[in-house]
């Protein structure tokens, strides 16, 4: 692969130096005579006098039409509805999904879809009911204009699936019983304590199964033995203490749940000792059932817990602000509790925001006609997107009590990516947030977990420590009374909420009125502004400019549950990194302070050439020479030349194609 120096000397004082790469198929190449790192060589060799200096003469390159999606490019994504139809952010169940910037490069349109593409899958991956990993997975691909020798590249279109049906039932198989605390045996089916206060979380995986599906997706339990129990749903628990569920960030995540929010205190938590935590439970204690949820924490007497499992009045016949009571939403709407006796199963059923409570076939609750805010006391709150991944979750009070798990209707690695425990937007913003490349094993319970991937601890989505929290607190779940059954103030005042609106079910093969949704533009509707680290800024690169959010569609959303649009403009391929020309075979010696080392670059090259184009062939003519000094205090002979062409960060500018040719000046130090 050797390629000549062509040169004219007087006395060898001065010299011009043309090298050039090899051109190969007009591709890229690779290993050292790629057109973005080349070296020539001359057998003869050319001698340099002692006390020379070196200048870029000229520069021919072909560079590519690229998508620049390099360091600090950020693009947002949404599921849920959109605000400027329902409102603000409060009165949301849902919050952004930040993406973690994993192309950091400029890439060509194609090879950009592709790994955008990936971004998007990754970011959705923590909705259950996206499709994000098969031969139906989000993508994002070039779309093809009507003309395309005359218009090329004209954007992309989007692809964004729901599931769309309702999930088979998988119950979780042996094996997958994570103890959190007591002593248990499990076959598939049947959990059976071996010591009082048995606290278990079932978290299959993979292709053993996943959360709960958000398309009414059921989870039954039967054959309960034993006087008083407690089972649930319950967001990912990922700690093995015997003592407690602490939320306290003390630096043993061993002690740890830092997303539950949940410091109880005795009589805000679950279980024979007060102390557990569920989203969502039925206990049975002391020959009644109650029901549970975990709600912000209302009661001015208690302030160390954030979040504390509030009792849910359904049984409350009249609710004092109209005349129609709770039976709309219940059938045992009598003013008093439910024998435990009287009850065979416990069905939990998710639809969307809707949480469904039922018993032996009859409805204990559900949010089916909401009129007036006095109801919010007598209802489940609804699914947020901290609740998005629900498992089942159970309190077996005493030794050699059981529950048979009779249905679990769940999602699994079929339609999620990296269908993992820790792939949760709670985990996400308090531990980790790139799951997929993480080394560092997790050490917690006094042994490793490894699920066949290694997940590290730390790097959270940056700044995000919050954020759980805040959804947990939205305008919805604020209840009207603490949970003793006093009423409290109205928010903000206090810490009560008259908000009410209708919690979104299902609407055909759909999340009612949940959009998938990208955030490139900065909007106080979805992240407000004094919130720096995650402000998008990719609509010139996605094609939404001057959109912030991709805009509404006719038809959006097809049958099937698609999500379908397209760029709502082309697409910037202009490129926004500065390119160098980097020698690295000689002497001489320059300062890259953006990396903070010495560096061997020479030249900028220009982002337009002569003639005002980008992209394509382009030539530069350097009329305003920087002369560099080679620090050769003695002739050298030169035999051959390595020529790279890089960024600032010094890493290869692989959006050159084709052929590069540089001429470089030599001449004697002025």
């Amino acid at each position: 692969m050797s390629r000549y120096f062509f040169f004219n000397a007087i006395n060898y004082k001065m010299s011009l130096i043309i090298t050039s790469s090899n051109e190969v198929g007009n591709t890229n190449q690779l290993q050292i005579d790629a057109p973005y790192n080349y070296r020539n060589d001359i057998k003869s060799g050319l001698r340099v006098p002692k006390g020379s200096e070196i200048a870029v003469e000229s520069v021919k390159i072909n560079r590519q039409p690229t998508i620049d999606y390099s360091a600090g490019a950020c693009c947002n994504f949404f599921m849920g509805q959109r605000l400027e139809d329902s409102g603000s952010l409060s009165q949301s169940q849902s919050y952004i999904m930040p993406s973690v910037n994993t192309i950091d490069q400029s890439l060509s349109p194609k090879d950009f879809g592709d790994k955008f593409s990936q971004v998007m899958n990754d970011s959705f991956s923590i909705h259950p009911e996206i499709i994000t990993t098969g031969s139906s997975k989000a993508s994002m691909t070039v779309r093809q204009p009507a003309n395309p020798a005359v218009n090329g590249f004209d954007g992309y279109k989007y692809l964004i699936s729901q599931v769309g049906t309702t999930a088979t039932s998988a119950v979780p198989p042996s094996g997958t019983e994570f103890l959190i605390h007591g002593s248990l045996t499990y076959d598939g089916a049947t959990i059976t304590s071996a010591r009082d206060d048995t606290y278990l979380q079932l978290q299959p995986e993979d292709e053993k199964g996943g959360p709960i599906s958000l398309f009414d997706g059921e989870l039954v339990y039967t054959t309960i033995t034993g006087t008083d129990w407690t089972l649930g749903l319950s967001r990912p628990i990922l700690n093995s203490d015997s003592d407690t569920l602490s939320a306290q960030h003390n630096g043993d995540f061993a002690e740890e749940n830092p997303w539950l929010n949940f410091e109880p205190t005795v009589g805000e938590g679950l279980g024979p000792a007060e102390d557990l935590y569920f989203d969502y439970a039925v206990e049975s204690v002391s020959g009644e059932i109650r029901l549970y949820h975990a709600v912000p924490n209302a009661d001015a007497r208690s302030r160390e817990s954030p979040i504390v499992m509030q009792e849910i009045l359904y049984f409350n016949k009249n609710d004092g602000a109209v005349s129609i009571n709770n039976s709309h939403n219940s059938s045992f709407a009598s003013g008093t509790r439910i024998p435990s006796a009287s009850i065979t199963d416990i069905t939990f059923k998710v639809s969307n925001e809707i949480l469904e409570i039922s018993a032996s076939g009859n409805l204990i609750c559900r949010a089916n006609v909401v009129t007036s805010a006095s109801f919010k006391d007598q209802i489940p709150k609804p699914v947020s997107q901290s609740c998005w991944k629900m498992y089942p979750t159970a309190c077996l009070w005493e030794s050699g009590d059981t529950c048979l798990v009779k249905t679990y209707q769940c999602r699994d690695n079929t339609t999620i990516k990296n269908n993992k425990i820790y792939n949760t937007w709670n985990f996400r913003c308090d531990n980790h947030a790139n799951i997929e490349t993480a080394t560092q094993l997790i050490e917690y319970g006094g042994s490793i977990r490894d699920q066949g991937t290694a997940y590290g601890y730390g790097n959270p989505l940056k700044n995000a420590e919050t954020w759980v929290l805040d959804v947990d607190r939205r305008l919805l779940n604020l209840r009207l009374a603490d949970m003793f059954g006093d009423a409290v103030e109205p928010f903000p005042e206090g810490r009560g909420s008259t908000y009410l609106r209708p919690y979104k079910g299902l609407n055909a093969s759909l999340m009612q009125d949940y959009e998938p949704l990208l955030i490139c533009g900065p909007s106080d509707d979805y992240l407000p502004r004094r919130v720096q680290s995650w402000q998008p800024n990719t609509a010139d690169q996605l094609g939404f400019s001057p959109f912030a959010i991709a805009p509404t569609i006719s038809g959006m959303i097809a049958a099937g549950g698609q999500a379908s649009f397209v760029s709502a403009a082309k697409p910037s391929t202009s490129s926004e990194s500065s390119t160098f020309i980097r020698v690295p075979t000689l002497n001489h010696k320059t300062f890259n302070f953006g990396t903070g080392n010495p560096s061997k670059i020479l030249y900028q090259v220009p982002r337009f050439d002569n003639s005002g184009t980008d992209a394509g062939a382009l030539f530069f003519q350097n009329s305003d020479k920087t002369y560099i000094d080679l620090n050769n205090i003695d002739d050298i002979v030169l035999t051959d030349l390595d020529v790279q062409f890089v960024r600032k960060n010094e890493t290869f500018a692989k959006d050159l194609t084709g052929s590069s040719e540089v001429v470089f000046h030599i001449r004697k130090k002025k």
